[in-house]
């Protein structure tokens, strides 16, 4: 149940706002800011409600009628005061854009009406009931000779011209854009997670001219999408020209680069040359790549080759580096493929997995390599930030030297500009040298986990099942090769916080590393850096080809539920009944009725000769569950209609709970494949024209044995064709 807000919910909230601001960034406001802080500061309590409400609205423009708020007294003498002082002001003409945009078009009609009338204007309007947008573009021509300020719809909109300004006070609360007084309202109504117990901080920017720069480009990149080309072209000469702000501090830089590299994407097609001169201004990584294919496509392999060797020789990151050297590679010496082709073909055999895993190809592997002995599980990135952030726990959240800003803050200000290890060397050095074998990280890990599992932040999701794996792993792991990883992480997590690869693969006392590429998967280059720095801190990776063939040994469970109905969000399964059958073989079987917890209807009895009493005193599906999971183990989910079967064994799970996720294969849509031509293929038509014994239809063991069957001539079938 969600809580109940006070009245005047957002003037709390903005008093809160007013606090962090006057105790940490003040010093991040200009003089006119600061002024103008002061003045709501000193604001009437219903002016600053009422202004407080026209800010917050998601339309910048507002009318008087739009003003119903029961908890201002007076809301006429409130606007009055705020006109006065010039906070609440009607419609400019420098607001026609924005403000048209904003009017219905009964609106936009009623301006072309007065100024018709008035005799302001002639000519021929678009019809009633022509579009808005043709309206809108109607009305915007008129503006351009004559004055719409005048018009009533005009004098009837008013909007607050410190609405930006109240944007860059978010923007040093939030150290983002996008932020709003509603997180606030989130929070208080426990929908929104935040940092419990956190107060005032540390302010996001050091200086005013960090602050002002990171805002200027941040703001630049959410709204270059809604610039004409010219307008961007303009932009790009304004910084070619340095007639922009310069960049300060860490988030500006990389915003700056942000810019100039979509500015330079998005200006290539019309104007090639100021895209051009934008690249080489940029520093980002996807930028310098594409400046120096550029360079090489026209010709100009003097420049490449020097701009290559400036990469090689102080490379921004490790992708950059890896195109830098392939690249020089490929295009300057007899070298003829990539490095990602070469460690694919240096991956060995692929392993053949059915196609029912085409989308699960981890899973399928899973199941491989338990066939040969070995525990395999999947990890992939989640994994690896769990495990940094609960090695890692004092230093990202407990330490004064990135102390958070304030309990929306959950993600560490080092983090955010790759400065970890610049900052808590010391702290870092501190942990590391305390895990001396296994024993001292597990027991690090599980006091860390005890302590903070669950807490909120933005580096991993909480799952106890990852928690486990990583408590297991951590029991056999080999500790040098895990510092020296960790360290790495610390040193550039922004580079190593995603890429790894897919499953841990444990053997014995053996740890290893795999990434799982079905066929069509290219390997990414950030997830090469990552294999790279998991082998060069002395894990042992390997990349894992598949290929979608029959395995022999895979299992398959051919399952059949009988049910009250055929809805599974209201309807129960009355009996389950499960065949497994590897290699063209059933080497196993089980079954059993269940209790459904309601009513059996009578035509589903008439049906299936499943009574209440026959199921009173079965156990429930929570009973079973773990038999048919354990059944189910690394095999491939069949069913006649599978999706009927599947749908209701997963909402018994979902119901528990739990999740069921397996690889499915259905035997109508593979019998329609590989045995065209039957007549019908409902079961019974199809076990009657195959000669498959059906003795009780619509029970579950006589259903799932007959279907394995079939199923079995179906995979024969396949098994020819490969």
């Amino acid at each position: 149940m969600l809580k109940a807000l006070p009245e005047k919910y957002y003037l709390t909230h903005f008093y809160e706002l007013q606090e962090f601001i006057s105790k940490t960034s003040l010093h991040l406001l200009t003089s006119l800011q600061q002024a103008l802080f002061a003045e709501l500061h000193a604001l009437d309590e219903n002016c600053l409600c009422l202004l407080l409400r026209i800010i917050n609205r998601k339309r910048v423009f507002v009318t008087r009628a739009q003003l119903n708020y029961a908890e201002i007294k007076d809301i006429d003498a409130a606007l009055r005061e705020l006109q006065s002082k010039g906070l609440i002001i009607t419609a400019q003409a420098a607001d026609t854009g924005v403000l048209l945009d904003e009017l219905t078009k009964e609106q936009l009609q009623s301006i072309v009406a007065e100024l018709t009338s008035s005799g302001k204007i002639s000519g021929t309007a678009p019809t009633k009931s022509a579009k808005k947008a043709l309206w809108v573009e109607f009305v915007q021509t008129l503006s351009a000779n004559v004055a719409l300020t005048g018009t009533s719809v005009f004098e009837s909109h008013m909007c607050a011209p410190i609405k930006a300004e109240f944007e860059y006070w978010l923007f040093l609360f939030f150290g983002k854009l996008g932020g709003t007084l509603q997180q606030f309202s989130l929070r208080d109504l426990g929908v929104m997670q935040t940092r419990e117990g956190i107060s005032t901080g540390n302010a996001h920017f050091s200086e005013l001219a960090e602050a002002q720069s990171a805002y200027f480009y941040l703001s630049q990149c959410k709204h270059l999408n809604n610039l004409n080309l010219e307008d961007k072209a303009l932009l790009a000469e304004q910084i070619c020209q340095a007639r922009v702000p310069a960049a300060e501090g860490p988030l500006a830089h990389a915003r700056r680069d942000d810019l100039t590299h979509k500015l330079a994407c998005q200006l290539e097609p019309d104007k090639p040359e100021l895209a051009m001169t934008m690249l080489a201004l940029s520093n980002h990584p996807k930028s310098q790549e594409k400046y120096i294919r550029a360079l090489y496509a026209a010709g100009e392999h003097d420049a490449c080759r020097t701009q290559l060797e400036a990469v090689l020789s102080c490379p921004q990151n490790e992708e950059l580096l890896l195109f830098a050297e392939d690249f020089s590679a490929l295009k300057f010496t007899t070298k003829r493929t990539s490095v990602l082709t070469d460690m694919l073909r240096q991956s060995g055999l692929p392993i053949a997995l059915d196609e029912a895993y085409v989308g699960f190809p981890e899973q399928g592997a899973i199941a491989w390599y338990h066939r040969q002995g070995c525990s395999a599980y999947h990890g992939e990135n989640q994994f690896w930030r769990m495990l940094f952030v609960l090695a890692f726990w004092p230093v990202l959240y407990e330490s004064t030297a990135s102390a958070a800003s304030n309990e929306f803050d959950l993600t560490p200000i080092s983090l955010k500009y790759n400065q970890f290890y610049e900052v808590h060397s010391e702290e870092i050095e501190q942990i590391l040298g305390a895990i001396l074998d296994n024993q001292s990280l597990f027991d690090w890990l599980l006091r860390q986990a005890t302590a903070h599992f669950g807490k909120p932040n933005r580096l991993v999701f909480w799952h106890r099942s990852t928690l486990d794996l990583l408590l297991m792993v951590a029991r056999i792991i080999p500790v040098t090769a895990l510092k020296a990883h960790l360290r790495a992480m610390c040193q550039d997590f922004k580079m190593l916080r995603d890429g790894y690869p897919d499953l841990i693969c444990i053997n014995g006392d053996d740890v290893s590393f795999i990434e799982i590429k079905a066929p069509g998967d290219s390997l990414r280059r950030n997830q090469l850096v990552t294999i790279r720095r998991l082998m060069e801190s002395g894990f042992k990776v390997d990349i894992q080809q598949v290929c979608w063939q029959i395995a022999p040994q895979q299992a398959y469970v051919v399952i059949d539920v009988e049910t009250t109905g055929g809805k599974k969000e209201f309807d129960r399964i009355t009996e389950i009944a499960m065949v497994k059958v590897i290699d063209g073989q059933v080497v196993d079987q089980w079954q059993s009725l269940v209790n459904p917890t309601r009513r059996i209807p009578k035509y589903i009895t008439e049906l299936t000769g499943i009574s209440n009493e026959m199921v009173a005193n079965a156990p429930y599906f929570s009973d079973v569950a773990k038999q048919v999971e354990n059944f189910m183990q690394d095999a491939i989910f069949v069913a006649h209609n599978v999706n009927f079967d599947m749908g209701f064994v997963k909402a018994e799970f979902a119901r528990l709970e739990q999740s069921f996720q397996k690889p499915k294969l259905c035997t109508v849509q593979q019998a329609r494949k590989w045995l065209p031509g039957l007549k019908s293929y409902a079961l019974n038509k199809v076990c009657a024209e195959l000669g498959i014994s059906l003795t009780q239809h619509h029970r579950a063991m006589a259903d799932a044995q007959a279907t394995a069957e079939l199923f079995i001539m179906i995979n024969a079938q396949r098994l020819a064709q490969q």
